[in-house]
């Protein structure tokens, strides 16, 4: 019973939280999307650097289940030293995660993935933005793609996923 009543108040919470972060998202333009999505995947090829294979999102749901935890952690630093960019990519992954843990937040994380997509082609502009501004070169690797836990079955397919 209280297990119960602890997952349905996260849910809430995450509910909440992923609406909010694709709210903002849907508020960019395409140009802004990119350095999003840029900046989210710099952040997943260093956890990949690191050992954490994001590359295979249900594979770490299913060996760390509560691996979007250390990531809300993450965020929360991140945005106590001001640095919502950072912030924001992070919380890409997190809202991943936990759109893959529980089927009620799946839809959030698919129009997470949605919204990403539109700063695909302007993810190379981007890199080169933040090279020239910060002299920081951001790892920009597999960029075009969506996780496939993300993709309909028709995507996947045209994809060959």
């Amino acid at each position: 019973m209280l297990g119960q009543w602890m997952r349905s108040r996260a849910r809430k919470k995450y509910s909440k939280e992923a609406q909010q972060v694709i709210n903002h998202l849907r508020s960019l333009d395409n140009r802004s999307m990119g350095l999003v999505l840029a900046i989210a995947m710099h952040q997943r090829n260093a956890l990949i650097k690191d050992g954490v294979d994001m590359r295979d999102l249900s594979k770490i749901i299913h060996g760390a289940p509560m691996y979007h935890l250390d990531l809300s952690k993450a965020v929360n630093v991140l945005i106590k030293n001001k640095r919502q960019h950072d912030a924001l990519g992070m919380q890409i992954w997190m809202h991943s995660l936990r759109a893959l843990l529980d089927e009620e937040l799946y839809p959030f994380g698919v129009a997470l993935w949605k919204e990403l997509e539109r700063g695909q082609p302007h993810v190379a502009r981007a890199r080169n933005t933040v090279k020239d501004e910060t002299d920081f070169e951001l790892d920009v690797t597999m960029s075009s793609e969506t996780p496939p836990e993300f993709l309909t079955r028709r995507e996947q397919k045209r994809r060959g996923v």
